[in-house]
Parts: structure tokens; C-alpha cells; sequence
């Protein structure tokens, strides 16, 4: 590769790192169904065209726009979280403060519904952070940071449920706290992820009463109920029948 090529090709890449800046300055200025090209254009500086050739497709420009502003996200922290729940919630604050980025992230949705070409990438991103909260839960619940009874991969379900719950109540009900949402959907779950969840069968369940015989038992002061024929089943009382009663 010569010098001139290596310069050039250094242009290259320090101009679509400039396009993205501007992709990221665009959704923070405006709503995700009316940025294109030429909104990146004018807030970049540079010409539609000059976005066209760098990124020939806007799927591309917006893929490479998530994946740089969801690598900025936690850069500038002060402190750093004690577990992963403390993460996600410093994540949520982080949101709040750049609500642009949540308006990405729900854009993007139907794209890794839909079938195009991109949509494996985007969803490819959704599974990876699932990924990342699972290997944080399980590192919590190795420390005892965390107590669970739950798969960390389940505990990291619900709480991605719950996180991105929150970001779409963001966006279409600005007058809710989720901050404080979060903080009460967490209480819950961690309640949930304590308690060892009993199959109706378990003869180990700490009433020896189901569902069923408590439906079953008569009211107080009630009249007992009348013996059924059973057959087939000892044990049970036997009602006889027209043919077999004494005259």
C-alpha cells in the first residue's frame, strides 16, 4: 500500500467517523422518521452525495450509528456500578439524559423484525446485549451480589423486560419517572428470582392443601355432601343403586 493510498484511505475512514458524529447529532435534534441523508448531510457539512458514497445504503450508516453511540454509552461514569442491575439502571439515567439514542433503538425495532438484509444484524445486537447481561447476572449470583434460584439467562430476560419497558414509556409518557419504575420493578423481580417456584405435584409444597381440595371442602356449618360412585376406585363409598335396594 502506498503512502498516497493509506492517506486517502485515512480520509476515508476519518469522514465516516464524521458522518456518524453527525448521524448521532441529527437523531438527538430530531425525530427518528425524519432523519435521511440529507439532514445528516447538512448538520455533517458535507454534500448528500459525500453521504451516498461512504454509505451506500442508509441501513449501513444507521447500523454503524447504533453500534457508536451504544459504545459511548457508560464512557463517562464517575463510578462505576457494584452489580448489573446498578448498570442497567445507570444505563436508564443515561437515557433519559440522551433520550436521541432511545428513539434509535425503538426505530431500529422493525427493522430486525422485518426481512431484509440488515435485520440479522440488528438482531444479532439485541442478543449479544442479552448476552452481556447474563454473563453479568451470573458473575452476581457466583458473588452472592445477587441472590437467585432462576437461569442467570432468565433473570437477564426479565430484566431487559423491564429496561426496555421503561425506554418506550420514555418516549410516549414523558411525565413518568422510570427511573423510580425501575427501582420498583427491580424490588419485584429480585422477590422473584428468591422464591423456589413449587409445581402443584411437589408433596414438599408447604401446604399440604391444593388448590383443588380447598375448592373441593365444604362451607362451615354446610351439610356433607353426598357420597358419588366411584368405580373402579377403593376406598370410596358406594351408593347402590334402584336394583340392588332391599323392598
Amino acid at each position: 500500500m502506498t503512502d498516497q493510498h493509506a492517506a486517502a484511505l485515512e480520509d476515508e475512514q476519518s469522514l465516516a467517523e464524521r458522518i456518524v458524529r453527525g448521524a448521532i447529532r441529527a437523531y438527538r435534534l430530531h425525530p427518528f422518521d425524519q432523519v435521511d441523508a440529507t439532514v445528516v448531510a447538512e448538520v455533517t457539512g458535507v454534500t448528500t452525495e459525500t453521504v451516498a458514497r461512504v454509505f451506500p445504503t442508509w441501513d449501513a450508516l444507521l447500523l454503524v450509528t447504533y453500534d457508536r453511540w451504544t459504545q459511548l454509552r457508560g464512557t463517562r461514569r464517575s463510578v462505576q456500578p457494584s452489580c448489573t442491575i446498578e448498570h442497567v439502571r445507570m444505563t436508564l439515567a443515561e437515557d433519559v439524559a440522551d433520550p436521541g439514542l432511545v428513539r434509535v433503538l425503538a426505530g431500529v425495532i422493525n427493522i430486525a423484525a422485518a426481512e431484509t438484509g440488515f435485520a440479522e444484524l440488528f438482531r444479532k445486537r439485541f442478543e449479544e446485549y442479552v448476552g452481556q447481561l447474563t454473563a453479568g447476572l451470573q458473575r452476581d449470583f457466583d458473588t452472592d451480589v445477587e441472590r437467585s434460584v432462576v437461569p442467570p439467562d432468565v433473570a437477564a430476560t426479565q430484566l431487559l423486560a423491564v429496561y426496555e419497558g421503561l425506554q418506550i414509556q420514555m418516549l410516549v409518557r414523558p411525565h413518568v419517572d422510570v427511573l423510580v419504575e425501575y427501582d420498583r420493578a427491580v424490588r419485584t423481580l429480585r422477590q422473584g428470582w428468591r422464591e423456589r417456584e413449587v409445581p402443584a405435584w411437589d408433596l414438599d409444597a408447604p401446604s399440604a392443601t391444593s388448590s383443588t381440595d380447598r375448592a373441593a371442602a365444604p362451607a362451615p356449618g354446610a351439610a356433607p355432601a353426598s357420597p358419588v360412585s366411584m368405580p373402579g376406585v377403593t376406598g370410596r363409598p358406594v351408593v347402590p343403586d334402584a336394583t340392588t335396594r332391599s323392598a
